[in-house]
C-alpha cells in the first residue's frame, strides 16, 4: 500500500511535469525564434537605410561607414551581415577571417527574394559554415527600386543556447517540484500506511481472539477516521455479543443440568415404589436412557457453543505423545468389546492446536470408531508428518461411510443410518477444535472397506 501509493503520486508528479515543461519548453523556443527573427528584420532594414546612399551612389566613403557598422555589430554579438547590390554582387560584409566582398550571391533563393521586394526569412544548411543558420533577408529601396538587399545570418544553435538559458529556471522550479513531491508522497505514505498497519494489527489480534483490541484513533483523513471508529463500534458489539454467548452458556449448563439431575432422581424413587416387572422396568430404562441421550446432547451443545465462542491460543503440543496417552485409556474399553486398537506414532510429532483439542479430536474418533465395530473389529490410530504438517488417522475396519456421506458428517445432529446412540454433535465439535487450530478435518472410506478419519494439524 505505501510504495504504491508512493509510486502512484510520484508518476503523476512526473507526468504533470512533462506534460507541463515540455509544450512550455517547444512554447519558448518559438517565442525566442520568433523575437530573434524579428529583431533581425530590424537590424537589417536599419543597416539597409544606412547603405542606401552608398548602394545608389557607389560612394566608397560611405560603403565604408556601413562596412564599420556591420562589423561594430558582429562585435557586439551581432549576425553576419551581407550587403549586396542590385546585381546581388556583395560589396559589405563582416566576415572576421576573410572578405568576401564581390562575390555574386544572386544565386541565394534568399537574395532573389529580397531583390525582388520581399522580405523572407528562414533556416537553412549552410554547406559553408557546416551549421544551420536562421537568416533574414531584406530590399533596400531607393524611392520605389530596389537598390540592393541586406541579408542577416544567426546561428541556430544561439537560438537553443538562448532557449536553454531560460529553460534552466524553468528545470529548477520542476526539480524543486518534483523534490516537494517525493517528500510529500513520503510523508502522507507513512501517515496513511502507519494508520492502515495499526487498524489491520488490531484486526489481525481481533481475528486471534482478543476482544478487547481496539484501533487507536487515527491522526489523518477523515475517512480512515471513521474506519477505525466504524471498527471500535464493531469490536465493542463483538465482546458484547460473546460475552453475552458465554454467559448463556453457562447459565444454560446450570439450568438444564439440574431438572434432568432432578428428573433422574424422581424416576429412581418410582423404580423403587412401582412393582418390578418385566414390562414396567423396561419401561423404566428407557426413560433413563432417554434421560442420559438428552444430558449427552446438552452437554455437546455447551461444548460446541464454547468451542465456537471462546478465544483460545494455539500452542506447541507434542501430538505423538497425546495420541499414544489417548490410545492407552481407551484400550481397557476396545479390550472389553473385542477391538484390537493399535497405535503407530514416532517418537515425537510437534503440532499447533488449542488446549485439549488433540485429546477431544482422538476421543471422538475413537469412542465413533468403537461405536459402529462389533467382536473381531480394528483400529488403527497413526501420526504421520507430512512436510508442514503432522496428521493424525483413525482407520477402522466397519461398515464405512459412503463418499457422498463424508463431506455432511461434520454437520451438527447429522447421524446418518446410524443405530447406535448419539446425538450428531460429536463430529461437530471435532471439525470447530480443528478449525479453531488451524487444521482440518475429514472422513474417507478405508481402500479395503471402513473408515478414515483424519485431523491435519500446522507444525509450529
Amino acid at each position: 500500500m505505501r510504495r504504491l501509493f508512493l509510486f502512484a503520486l510520484l508518476g503523476v508528479s512526473v507526468l504533470a511535469l512533462l506534460l507541463s515543461d515540455l509544450p512550455f519548453g517547444l512554447y519558448l523556443y518559438g517565442v525566442e525564434r520568433d523575437q530573434l527573427i524579428t529583431q533581425l528584420q530590424r537590424d537589417a532594414f536599419i543597416l539597409g537605410g544606412r547603405a542606401e546612399e552608398g548602394l545608389e551612389n557607389g560612394t566608397p566613403e560611405e560603403l565604408a561607414i556601413t562596412r564599420d557598422l556591420a562589423v561594430a555589430y558582429r562585435d557586439e554579438g551581432g549576425a553576419r551581415v551581407v550587403i549586396v547590390d542590385n546585381e546581388g554582387i556583395a560589396q559589405i560584409t563582416n566576415d572576421p577571417d576573410d572578405s568576401r566582398e564581390g562575390l555574386d550571391y544572386g544565386t541565394r533563393p534568399e537574395i532573389i527574394e529580397a531583390l525582388a521586394g520581399r522580405v523572407v526569412s528562414g533556416h537553412r544548411f549552410s554547406e559553408t559554415l557546416g551549421v544551420e543558420l536562421v537568416y533574414v533577408a531584406v530590399p533596400i529601396y531607393s524611392g520605389q527600386h530596389v537598390v540592393g538587399a541586406v541579408r542577416l545570418t544567426f546561428e541556430e544553435s544561439a537560438v537553443d543556447d538562448a532557449v536553454n538559458r531560460q529553460l534552466i529556471g524553468v528545470y529548477l522550479v520542476a526539480l524543486v517540484t518534483l523534490l516537494f513531491a517525493v517528500v510529500l508522497a513520503i510523508v502522507l505514505s507513512r501517515v496513511l500506511s502507519r494508520n492502515l498497519n495499526q487498524l489491520g494489527a488490531a484486526a489481525n489480534r481481533l481475528s486471534k481472539g482478543d476482544l478487547s483490541s481496539r484501533a487507536p484513533e487515527p491522526k489523518g483523513p477523515k475517512e480512515l477516521r471513521d474506519v477505525s471508529t466504524a471498527f471500535n463500534l464493531m469490536a465493542n458489539r463483538l465482546e458484547l455479543l460473546v460475552g453475552e454467548q458465554k454467559a448463556f452458556a453457562a447459565d444454560a449448563s446450570h439450568q438444564l443440568r439440574t431438572p434432568l439431575t432432578a428428573l433422574q432422581l424422581r424416576i429412581e424413587r418410582l423404580r423403587d415404589k412401582v412393582k418390578s416387572t418385566k414390562a414396567t422396568e423396561q419401561g423404566f430404562d428407557e426413560i433413563e436412557s432417554e434421560i442420559s441421550r438428552m444430558r449427552r446432547l446438552i452437554e455437546g451443545l455447551l461444548a460446541l457453543g464454547r468451542a465456537s465462542s471462546e478465544s483460545l491460543t494455539r500452542e506447541d503440543v507434542d501430538a505423538a505423545e497425546v495420541v499414544r496417552q489417548r490410545v492407552e485409556e481407551w484400550s481397557s474399553l476396545a479390550e472389553e468389546a473385542g477391538i484390537a486398537l493399535t497405535c503407530h506414532a514416532p517418537r515425537s510429532a510437534r503440532a499447533l492446536a488449542v488446549p485439549t483439542a488433540i485429546e477431544q479430536i482422538v476421543d471422538n474418533f475413537i469412542d465413533n470408531a468403537i461405536s459402529i465395530l462389533s467382536d473381531g473389529g480394528a483400529i488403527d490410530v497413526t501420526v504421520t508428518e507430512e512436510l508442514s504438517y503432522v496428521v493424525i488417522s483413525v482407520t477402522d475396519n466397519g461398515p464405512g461411510i459412503a463418499a457422498a456421506d463424508a463431506h455432511r458428517a461434520f454437520d451438527r445432529f447429522w447421524r446418518g443410518n446410524a443405530t447406535h446412540e448419539g446425538t450428531g454433535l460429536g463430529l461437530a465439535i471435532v471439525r470447530q477444535l480443528a478449525q479453531a487450530s488451524g487444521g482440518s478435518v475429514s472422513l474417507t472410506p478405508g481402500e479395503s472397506g471402513g473408515t478414515v478419519a483424519r485431523v491435519t494439524l500446522e507444525k509450529p
